[in-house]
C-alpha cells in the first residue's frame, strides 16, 4: 500500500495524550483512547499488507511474522534491556520479582493476561509496574497469531463470504466488551476478545466492507468528525466511566473515518496530520510509547532524588526523556534493524530474536526464583519492604463493607449495618482513608459497635461530584436518603482523602447530619508521602539516609486547617490525624516492632490503625 503521511500523523495523535495522560499534565483525562486508535491504526495497516500479499500471491506466514519481529522486537528488546538495568538498581525484592515475572510476560506477549491477574489498569498500583504499558503489544500479537491464518483461510476457502465473517466475530467482540464492562471491567480491558473487534474495525476499513466515503466533501467532513471524535474522547473520557465497551466506540470510530476518508485523497484534517513535526511525532511514536512509561514509573518511584523540583517541571522533563530515547530508539534502533544496516536475513533474524527473548526470559526467572536478587538490600530493608507484597488488608474488609473498584454496590453487605441495641453504634463512611479507621475503631473500642459503609474513590457526601461513579453515588443515597432516615446511630464518622474542593459538599453534608440531631465527628487528612512509606524506609536504610522519609512527606497542613475551621463553623467533633500522628512535627512512621504504620502513600495497616485509634483514645478525642 502507499505511505501516507496523515497516518504517521494519526499515530501522533494516538500517542501524545497517552504519554501525557501516563504523566499526570492535567486537561487530557481521556488519553488513554490513544491506545485504541492505535488498535484501530495496527488494523488496517496490518490487514492491507495481508490482503495485497493474498491477492498477488505472495502472502506467507513466515513472511508475516519475519516483518513483525523486525517492526516490533528491537525496540522492544532495548526497551526491556535497559529497564532491567534500572530495575536492578532501584527496586526492592518484592518489587524486583513483579518486574521480574512482568518481563517473562512481555517478552512472550502475554504481559496483558499477567497484569489481568494482578490490578485494574487505572489503580494507583500501575506506577509501581514499569512493564504495563507492554499489555497493548501483547493484546495485538495474540490477535495477529489468529487473523492472517483466518484471513488467508476464508481467501482460500470462502473469498465472498470474508466480509461477513469478520463482521461477525467485531460484533461478538463488542458485545463482549459491552456486557464485560458491567461484570468483568478489569477483564474486558486486558484481554484480547474484548478488544478484538478495535483491530477489526481497522481491517474493514483496510478491506473496503465499511462504507466508502466519495467526493471531496463528504471526505473532508468525515476526517474533521474522526478528529473531533478523537478529540472529544481525550478531553472528556474519564477513567472512572465504563470503558472499554460502547464507548471506546467513539475513538476508534474517528481513526476510521481519518483512515477511510484518506484512502479517496487529501482532506483538511488529513493535510493537518501531515504537518512535518506531528509526521514525526508519529514517526516515532512506538518508540515513544514503549519508553515513556518506564521513564514515568522510574521518576515516580524515586521522587526522592528530586527533592524540590515543583512537579510541573518534573512532568515535563519525564516527556522530554521520553521524546529523546525515543528518537535515539528510532534513529539507532528501529530504523538499523528494519530497513538498514543491522537488517539481518530471515534465518538470522530468527535465531537472533529466540536468543535475546531466550536471555530475557531468562533474566526474569532468575529475578524470581532468586528472591528478588535481595542481597542488594540488608536485612531490615527486605524486612521492610516485604510489606509491599501484602495485598490482603483484612482491616478495610475489602467486598463486603468496603467496595473497592472491582466490585458493585449491589456486594455491599447487609451486616455492615446491624445495630447493636447494648452498645454505641458508630457509622463510618467514606472512602478507602474511612476504611483503614475500621480495624483501629473495632480493636480499641472493644465496647463500641462500629458500623461500615466505604467505597474506594467515594467521598461520603450527601451530594456527590458529577464525576462520581455509580457506586459511589449508590452507596451515598442509601446512607443519606434511607437508612440515617430509619435509624438512629450515636455517632457518624465521616472520613475520607479529602481536597479543598469537597469542602462545599462537605459542608452541606455537615449542615444536613447537625439539622437532623447526629453527632458527628470529621477525621481530617493523614500525612501522605510521595512514594510508598515501606520503600522509602528501605532506601533510607540502604543509602544511610535517615531523614529521606521526612522530606517525601506532603504538606497536608492547610487542608487540616480548612477542615478544622469547618468543623469549627458547623459546631462538629473535628479529629486532626495531622496532629495525632505528627506530635511536634514529628510523624510516626513505625510501630514497636520497627514495621511501618502505612503501606503505601497513606493507608495505614492493621497495627497502624489501631496505634492511631489508641492516641485518640488515649488524647480524649474519642471515649
Amino acid at each position: 500500500m502507499r505511505y501516507r503521511t496523515d497516518i504517521d500523523g494519526l499515530r501522533a495523535v494516538a500517542v501524545l495524550p497517552v504519554v501525557a495522560y501516563h504523566a499526570g499534565l492535567g486537561g487530557l483525562p481521556g488519553g488513554f483512547v490513544g491506545v485504541d486508535v492505535f488498535f484501530v491504526i495496527s488494523g488496517y495497516l496490518i490487514t492491507s499488507n495481508i490482503a495485497a500479499e493474498i491477492k498477488g500471491g505472495s502472502f506467507s506466514i513466515l513472511g508475516f511474522y519475519e516483518r513483525r519481529i523486525r517492526r516490533i522486537a528491537p525496540a522492544l528488546c532495548s526497551m526491556l534491556i535497559a529497564a532491567t538495568v534500572v530495575a536492578y538498581m532501584v527496586l526492592l525484592p518484592f518489587e524486583y520479582i513483579d518486574y521480574s515475572r512482568s518481563l517473562a510476560a512481555s517478552i512472550l506477549s502475554f504481559s496483558n493476561i499477567y497484569f489481568w491477574t494482578q490490578f485494574n489498569y487505572f489503580d494507583a498500583g500501575a506506577l509501581s509496574k514499569p512493564l504495563l504499558h507492554t499489555w497493548s503489544l501483547s493484546v495485538e500479537e495474540q490477535f495477529y497469531l489468529v487473523f492472517p491464518l483466518l484471513l488467508s483461510f476464508l481467501h482460500k476457502k470462502a473469498p465472498s463470504r470474508v466480509g461477513l465473517v469478520i463482521v461477525a466475530i467485531a460484533l461478538v467482540s463488542l458485545i463482549l466488551s459491552t456486557v464485560g464492562v458491567f461484570t468483568d471491567k478489569v477483564a474486558t480491558f486486558y484481554l484480547p476478545h474484548t478488544r478484538a473487534w478495535e483491530l477489526l474495525l481497522g481491517s474493514m476499513v483496510a478491506l473496503k466492507i465499511t462504507p466508502a466515503l466519495s467526493g471531496p466533501v463528504i471526505r473532508n467532513v468525515a476526517a474533521a468528525v474522526g478528529l473531533a471524535l478523537i478529540g472529544g474522547a481525550v478531553l472528556l473520557f474519564r477513567e472512572s466511566m465504563l470503558f472499554p465497551g460502547p464507548a471506546a466506540l467513539i475513538p476508534c470510530v474517528g481513526a476510521a473515518l481519518i483512515l477511510s476518508a484518506g484512502e479517496g485523497g487529501t482532506t483538511l484534517a488529513g493535510r493537518l496530520l501531515s504537518w512535518r513535526p506531528v509526521v514525526f511525532v508519529g514517526l516515532v511514536s512506538y518508540s515513544l510509547y514503549l519508553w515513556h512509561w518506564p521513564v514515568i514509573v522510574f521518576t515516580q518511584m524515586n521522587a526522592h532524588l528530586l527533592q524540590g523540583a515543583p512537579a510541573p517541571v518534573i512532568k515535563i522533563s519525564m516527556i522530554a526523556v521520553s521524546f529523546v530515547l525515543a528518537v535515539i530508539s528510532w534513529r539507532y534502533v528501529e530504523r538499523p534493524f528494519r530497513e538498514g544496516p543491522l537488517r539481518l536475513p530471515r534465518p538470522s533474524l530468527f535465531k537472533f530474536a529466540a536468543v535475546v527473548a531466550t536471555a530475557l526470559v531468562g533474566l526474569g526467572m532468575l529475578g524470581q526464583f532468586d528472591r528478588g536478587l535481595e542481597y542488594r538490600y540488608s536485612p531490615q530493608a527486605r524486612k521492610i519492604g516485604e510489606m509491599l507484597a501484602q495485598t490482603d488488608h483484612k482491616g478495610f474488609r475489602e467486598g463486603d463493607c468496603f467496595i473497592a473498584s472491582a466490585y458493585k454496590v449491589e456486594d455491599f453487605k447487609d451486616y455492615c449495618l446491624s445495630e447493636k441495641p447494648s452498645n454505641p453504634d458508630y457509622l463510618l463512611i467514606g472512602d478507602s482513608h474511612a476504611a483503614h479507621l475500621w480495624w483501629g475503631l473495632h480493636t480499641a473500642l472493644p465496647t463500641v459497635n462500629v458500623m461500615q459503609a466505604t467505597a474506594s474513590g467515594c467521598k461520603p457526601t450527601i451530594d456527590q461530584a458529577s464525576s462520581a461513579e455509580r457506586r459511589c453515588v449508590d452507596l451515598m443515597d442509601r446512607i443519606f436518603k434511607q437508612y440515617l432516615q430509619d435509624h438512629q446511630v450515636d455517632t457518624l464518622v465521616i472520613a475520607a482523602r479529602w481536597q479543598a474542593s469537597d469542602l462545599p459538599r462537605l459542608s452541606k453534608t455537615l449542615d444536613w447530619a447537625t439539622g437532623k440531631g447526629i453527632q458527628v465527628v470529621l477525621v481530617g487528612p493523614i500525612p501522605e508521602y510521595r512514594s510508598r512509606l515501606p520503600r522509602l524506609l528501605a532506601i533510607a536504610d540502604r543509602f544511610h539516609d535517615p531523614d529521606l522519609v521526612a522530606r517525601q512527606r506532603i504538606d497536608v497542613s492547610k487542608l487540616d486547617r480548612s477542615l478544622a475551621t469547618l468543623a469549627g463553623r458547623r459546631h462538629v467533633k473535628y479529629i486532626s490525624l495531622l496532629k495525632t500522628m505528627c506530635p511536634g512535627g514529628t510523624c510516626v512512621e513505625v510501630d514497636s516492632l520497627g514495621e511501618p504504620v502505612q503501606f503505601d502513600y497513606g493507608h495505614l495497616t492493621e497495627r497502624g490503625s489501631q496505634l492511631v485509634v489508641e492516641r485518640l483514645v488515649s488524647t480524649g478525642q474519642l471515649p
